[in-house]
């Protein structure tokens, strides 16, 4: 059996341990109470603030909101306005093409019209000088 001072100490120790979490109990209840009240002493004093964040968070949203439809609005008429400028350019070339075979034609037509010109100015002075001869012949 076991002396009966054991007892007496274990249940003093008990005790002392008892007493000990229900001080720490309480202590942590009263730092919970304060604790609460600054953080809601804190709420009050930032709620306005939190508020107008809000409001300013809202505000930003929409402006941006606005910004990207803007950018959308002006990215698809830059890109219609490329298109537009692609398809002249196209429709461009294709009369550049046109009026450069025309002017090839043009040109070998001319050509062939001056290399004409020059054969029967050719002949018509060789005619001369033919004709010309007989002439001074017959007179001679």
């Amino acid at each position: 059996m076991l002396p009966t001072w054991v007892g007496v100490v274990s249940a003093l120790s008990l005790a002392t341990i008892a007493l000990a979490a229900v001080v720490l109990a309480v202590s942590s209840v009263i730092s919970m109470l304060r604790m609460h009240a600054v953080v809601r002493a804190l709420e009050q004093m930032a709620g306005p603030a939190i508020h107008d964040v809000r409001q300013l968070i809202g505000a930003i949203k929409g402006e941006a909101d606005a910004l990207i439809g803007t950018s959308r609005d002006i990215r698809e008429r830059i890109v219609r306005t490329a298109d537009a400028a692609e398809q002249r350019l196209s429709d461009l070339n294709a009369l550049v093409e046109v009026v450069q075979e025309e002017m090839e034609d043009t040109v070998v037509d001319a050509a062939a019209t001056l290399r004409n010109v020059r054969r029967g100015v050719s002949l018509w002075q060789w005619g001369r000088r033919v004709f010309r001869g007989k002439k001074k012949k017959k007179r001679k």
